[in-house]
């Protein structure tokens, strides 16, 4: 049997590549970024996640997307940057000629980690920056919110989400800052400089 084949020789490889102080020492970090002990289940889950990274990396048939599951979980449970660092470094004994995946899972989950720390400031600034009384304010108004929504739609495509959400967030925050522009163009002494009116957007059409 392939299939049966192809996991022994996975499993073969895995065992023979492991290290079992880089991996400990990932677990210690991981449990200290969730607040949870080493032996806890909750530390136990995300050690299988890398253990499903590191199988999928040796060739493991059952694992194909087992980096965006490992980067969305750290992404979403602020697992740090020298926590990412660990893993990625342990992942890399096992990573092959010509596969990327560890190394998009270093930056899926640290592009994610960022994102999702960003999202309770830029909520903020927008509260803040709503009411301004002049254009200026209520144009950069327009222009956090569009940025609060644009942050929503690269959460959405970074962890593989529903096409339709990213495209309504999108549409949401092109609304945003089509109304950032209006102001700029209504209200400011130099309208033009607020004018995209030649600003492309691709359809179909540019498709290869």
């Amino acid at each position: 049997n392939t299939t049966d084949t192809r996991k022994y020789q996975t499993l073969n490889r895995y065992n023979r590549l492991f290290d079992n102080g880089q991996y400990t020492a990932s677990a210690v970090m991981l449990a200290a970024d969730l607040r949870s002990d080493r032996d806890s289940s909750r530390v136990a889950d995300a050690m299988n996640l890398v253990t499903d990274m590191a199988l999928s990396l040796n060739g493991h048939p059952h694992y194909e997307k087992a980096w965006l599951k490992l980067a969305t979980f750290c992404g979403q449970n602020t697992v740090t940057i020298k926590t990412i660092d660990a893993i990625y470094t342990y992942l890399l004994i096992f990573q092959q000629m010509k596969d990327t995946r560890a190394d998009d899972f270093e930056r899926t989950a640290k592009a994610l980690l960022k994102a999702y720390e960003t999202t309770d400031t830029l909520r903020a600034a927008v509260s803040c920056a709503n009411g301004i009384h002049s254009w200026r304010g209520r144009m950069a108004y327009e222009l956090l919110a569009a940025a609060d929504y644009l942050t929503q739609a690269t959460i959405q495509l970074l962890i593989d989400g529903n096409l339709s959400y990213i495209r309504e967030k999108l549409q949401s925050g092109l609304r945003r800052l089509t109304g950032a522009l209006y102001e700029g163009v209504r209200e400011s002494d130099t309208p033009t400089m607020f004018s995209f009116k030649g600003t492309y957007f691709p359809d179909e059409n540019d498709r290869r």
